[in-house]
């Protein structure tokens, strides 16, 4: 298959939507139909200091739809800047990067989860307000280890989170629960492509979390390395007893994701639309630059 991807100056927006596999399936945002949402260009690729990164879009919300009431324009990332024939772990760093040059202030992403607490169950979106990532980021965008620190005391941004449980509200089914970021609970990370083992689950579970998600780490700190708010948008397909049962072939629930993509890919873009761009908050107050002398005196 030829090359399709365009090579493009980074443009310059203040939000960015990340698709994961809560959006799998469907071409995104087109298969939504969200009127005021185009896309004004699609199969872009970028070149970073790390390489080149592909598979992005460029989105254009009606000026009805935002909160300030105007125009607005978002970069849009298939899956968390995967490249699709093979995996590769460094295509966080590089899609950050493009993030970064562009101004991104604001930054959402969507994925699906397990749930490892048992009352959280299959089909509940998920909020979490922390993490469990003991190895930290391997892959940093931090110019020199001493001139900034990145502060984790608030890796999800409660004011943009309440507003996509606020949008949440209007379009879950009754059925599901939408457990806010207020609730506290704690995203594990692992990293994919090999679901998570009974035994690993149960660790994760042991250190305190409630669910457990394949991308979640890179993307929350990369999004405090370039000084950008970080918003999960998550739904469980499988639950505890699916990680606990080796009887069963597979892990996650088949009838979840079909039912559930196309109403979080809506959340998600209702959300981003009225996510405000130029309002500051303090996770762009959590990475601060060192004095000089700690990297200029050795």
């Amino acid at each position: 298959m030829p090359d399709r991807q365009t090579t493009a100056p980074i443009p310059s927006v203040r939000t960015a939507l990340i698709t994961g596999s809560a959006n799998w399936g469907l071409a995104f945002p087109e298969d939504v139909g969200m009127a005021g949402v185009r896309v004004l260009a699609r199969d872009l690729a970028f070149d970073t200091p790390y390489g080149r990164t592909e598979n992005w879009k460029l989105l254009e919300f009606d000026a009805s739809l935002t909160a300030e009431g105007r125009t607005k324009h978002v970069l849009c990332m298939y899956s968390h800047g995967n490249p699709r024939d093979h995996i590769d772990h460094s295509c966080h760093r590089r899609a950050f990067s493009v993030l970064m040059q562009s101004g991104v202030r604001r930054v959402l992403s969507c994925s699906t989860i397990g749930a490892v607490n048992k009352a959280i169950q299959p089909g509940d979106m998920v909020i979490n307000a922390d993490i469990v990532e003991l190895t930290q980021t391997p892959y940093s965008l931090l110019e020199g280890r001493q001139r900034f620190d990145c502060s984790g005391k608030q890796l999800v941004c409660p004011q943009c989170a309440a507003l996509l449980a606020q949008t949440a509200k209007r379009h879950w089914p009754a059925s599901r629960r939408i457990h806010g970021v207020e609730l506290g609970l704690v995203a594990a990370h692992s990293y994919g492509p090999r679901l998570t083992s009974p035994a690993e689950a149960m660790a994760f579970r042991s250190m305190g979390a409630d669910v457990i998600n394949h991308s979640i780490a890179p993307e929350a700190t990369l999004s405090r390395e370039i000084g950008a708010c970080f918003t999960p948008c998550a739904f469980v397909t499988a639950g505890f007893n699916d990680y606990m049962d080796r009887n069963r072939g597979q892990l996650l629930q088949d009838d979840v994701m079909p039912s559930l993509s196309v109403i979080a890919s809506r959340v998600a873009l209702e959300t981003v639309a009225r996510v405000p761009d130029d309002e500051s908050c303090i996770c762009h107050k959590l990475k601060s630059p060192q004095p000089a002398e700690r990297y200029d005196r050795f």
